[in-house]
């Protein structure tokens, strides 16, 4: 068994030197996974995933992030049997489902619950209805299903809409009674398939929320997959990276996202990471240094230097003018991260000065170019 990779570092096509981390044990591991679709016409068969190492530690909330075609949806729908593996292993709470008849699938699913991107409720049915359906097919009794929709409807907060049908309800309402139902028969795990596509930004902060409220009270593993980097940042305790079918980078959110080592995963982080350059000042930066420059620096604080007053501690310790241009605070799964761009003189001693006491400080400096 190969040991997890340390957060940041790659994970597909490169020499790992990672030592085992202290985490849970998996509710959800691939092993090696591959998945091969037959080519139609006499074309060559489609590889949608190839080595596939992931494990989604119990308890936690794991986002898959990919372009469309990486290969996140064959990924998840691995894991309900929509799907089958060509290549490897899928274990599930240590049982090895890959090879499960669909008599056992059928089983299976009642330990996993689903959220989908449309929200899939049948319209004929009302929000008790929808909630109840799954009780009905695993046979529980009219008090049973009753008190356990009434405790669900209270979780996601909607009690009040009961006898309500679909067409009644808002985007963000629907996927609440999605969530409802997804959790009826008590599954150990949560799928969610691109969960809030389909809402705008203030209704999606109200999802992910839920979601996390989940997690946290019923003790839930979250596996979703979404193409929304701000709902990686927002929920996930650990993100995977996807790129044509393999893993590309995994870890921490706070670690791949402060320090991502693949291009595609730099690509996704830098429009929550990082701080564009004011327009007035974007067509004026040059690569090469002219006599009487600034350096403008990117500078990246992370935990408590997030808050701290460093850029006054900066101008105490090197007695150098720092020109601030352009900044944000934000958090990663929960921990602070800030970005700064500033422009210092770009003569030597001060240049020098600066980028030492940053380097002291314990901060990241990027220089970004120089400017007159």
């Amino acid at each position: 068994m190969n040991a997890p990779v340390r957060p940041g570092t790659l994970s597909a096509g490169a020499t790992s030197v990672a030592l085992p981390l202290s985490l849970p044990d998996p509710a959800i591991r691939f092993e090696r996974v591959g998945k091969t679709y037959p080519g139609r016409r006499g074309q060559q068969p489609v590889s949608a995933l190839a080595g596939i190492d992931l494990d989604v530690p119990a308890g936690t909330i794991l986002g898959v992030i990919g372009r469309s075609g990486a290969g996140k949806s064959t990924l998840i729908r691995l894991v309900n049997g929509l799907e089958r593996a060509t290549e490897g292993r899928i274990l599930i709470e240590g049982q090895d489902v890959t090879g499960l008849t669909e008599s056992g699938w059928r089983q299976q699913r009642r330990r996993i619950g689903m959220i989908f991107q449309h929200f899939n409720l049948l319209s004929s049915r009302t929000v008790f209805d929808n909630v109840a359906l799954p009780l009905e097919i695993a046979g529980a009794s009219k008090a049973e299903i009753a008190a356990k929709v009434e405790r669900l409807l209270a979780l996601v907060g909607l009690s009040d809409k009961s006898a309500r049908y679909p067409a009644e309800l808002s985007g963000g309402q629907k996927q609440r009674v999605g969530i409802a139902r997804a959790l009826a028969t008590d599954p150990k795990v949560l799928l969610c398939d691109e969960a809030t596509s389909a809402l705008d930004p203030e209704t999606t902060r109200s999802i992910l929320a839920l979601l996390k409220q989940v997690n946290r009270e019923l003790g839930i593993t979250i596996l979703l997959i979404t193409h929304e980097i701000p709902v990686i940042k927002e929920i996930c305790d650990r993100v995977a990276v996807i790129e044509g079918g393999r893993i590309v980078e995994q870890g921490e959110t706070f670690e791949v996202f402060t320090n991502p080592q693949h291009p595609t995963t730099a690509s996704f982080v830098e429009t929550v990471t990082g701080v564009e350059l004011p327009e007035h000042l974007a067509h004026r930066i040059r690569k090469e240094a002219r006599a009487g420059d600034n350096i403008v620096l990117r500078i990246t604080f992370l935990g408590e230097n997030a808050t701290a007053p460093v850029i006054s501690r900066l101008s105490a310790i090197v007695g150098v003018d720092v020109n601030i241009l352009a900044g944000r605070i934000d958090a990663i799964a929960g921990q602070p991260f800030g970005s700064l761009l500033v422009s210092v003189p770009s003569r030597a001693p001060e240049s020098d000065a600066v980028l030492g006491a940053l380097k002291s400080l314990g901060l990241k400096a990027e220089v970004i170019g120089h400017v007159s």
